[in-house]
């Protein structure tokens, strides 16, 4: 029984003595918390990047922040190269507000990231996770959302009816330039994922901005505005600052705005018409109503976009409350204007392939 009894106190012994040793063992430190490659997730199949936190939440949280950070910073690289292979020519309208969304966004949110492996430091509680995102299954990714952008491409670039209509054309080429754009951001994630995910373009986004812009400027708008008697209907004369407002509007989009040598003319006719309300009251109001009209440059063809405002302003003295309604009538139908322009160059932009 003694010897029994002295066995196990040595066993006992041993446990205490190995066991710790033994923990320690199994939380030593992984080769890729040190910046090794997982043998399961080696880099030529693999994006990977390290991320820790207090907790396994946070610290997978940071891997893939950090995945997409450092995908974001590298393709913005190849963007840059892609910028300086696509450039034709040196004319495209930069201060343009047209071009204002024909930017690559380098800022994204990669789907497919899995963050399979994780580990606490013993020493401080630290979590460490190592986010991956598959190369394989990333480029399959790009090549279909490819596809359905270069259906729409083709699309815009042989639309037969911008061939009768030079602002569809415009509307046409500023949303080929846009997917043009979309397709070269796929191209720079091809390009960080070491694969040639796409097939080869037929027009490069260099070219749709030079015909973009070619088609811009192959127009001219020839704005007329009048103020109209709100009793008699007649004209009273033209209205300066409405054409000031509507052109300035055209001219911030990168539109030519008064006749032009070989341009295609789209004449815009606004009205404004101001009568006095009767309220029975000290004060004075005035009503406007007030319309424009964007035309085409073929006779006979249906106005292309129509816009409306109407309101009223009221002071004590006639000929301040009827300024004022002026003024209104005039900042409001040219903003209605503006808008509806904008809205119509717009369509297609995000419609569907096919």
């Amino acid at each position: 029984m003694q010897v029994s009894i002295l066995n196990l106190l040595r066993l006992s012994f041993s446990i205490l003595v190995l066991g710790p040793l033994g923990c320690a063992s199994m939380a030593s430190t992984p080769g890729w918390v040190n910046g090794e490659s997982p043998p399961e997730f080696p880099k030529e199949k693999f994006v990977t990047a390290l991320g820790t936190g207090e907790s396994f939440e946070a610290a997978q949280i940071a891997a893939k922040s950090e995945l997409s950070r450092v995908f974001s910073a590298k393709m913005k690289s190849e963007v840059e190269l892609i910028d300086q292979e696509s450039v034709v020519g040196d004319t495209a309208v930069q201060s343009s507000e047209m071009w204002v969304d024909t930017r690559i966004s380098t800022e994204l949110l990669l789907q497919g990231v899995e963050v399979p492996l994780h580990w606490r430091d013993p020493r401080n509680g630290e979590v460490w996770a190592i986010a991956v995102l598959e190369r394989r299954k990333e480029c399959l990714r790009i090549r279909n959302e490819g596809k359905d952008l270069i259906v729409r491409l083709a699309a815009l670039t042989e639309d037969p009816a911008a061939r009768s209509n030079p602002l569809v054309a415009v509307r046409d080429g500023v949303n080929a330039l846009k997917v043009g754009v979309e397709l070269d951001g796929l191209q720079a994630r091809s390009r960080v994922l070491g694969s040639q995910c796409l097939p080869p373009r037929s027009i490069s986004t260099g070219a749709l901005r030079a015909r973009a812009d070619s088609r811009l400027r192959g127009l001219s708008f020839v704005v007329t505005t009048k103020e109209i008697d709100g009793r008699t209907s007649k004209s009273k004369g033209p209205l300066p600052q409405l054409r000031e407002r509507i052109a300035g509007n055209l001219t911030k989009m990168g539109f030519q705005v008064g006749p032009a040598s070989g341009a295609s003319v789209i004449p815009i006719d606004a009205h404004l018409r101001l009568s006095r309300v009767r309220r029975g009251t000290d004060w004075v109001e005035y009503r406007w109503e007030g319309a424009a009209a964007i035309g085409s440059p073929n006779p006979g063809d249906p106005v292309i976009i129509a816009a409306e405002s109407e309101g009223a302003e009221s002071h004590p003295e006639d000929s301040t409350a009827r300024l004022r309604a002026r003024r209104k009538g005039e900042q409001d139908l040219a903003k209605q204007l503006d808008m509806l322009l904008k809205a119509f160059l717009a369509e297609g932009a995000e419609g569907e392939a096919g």
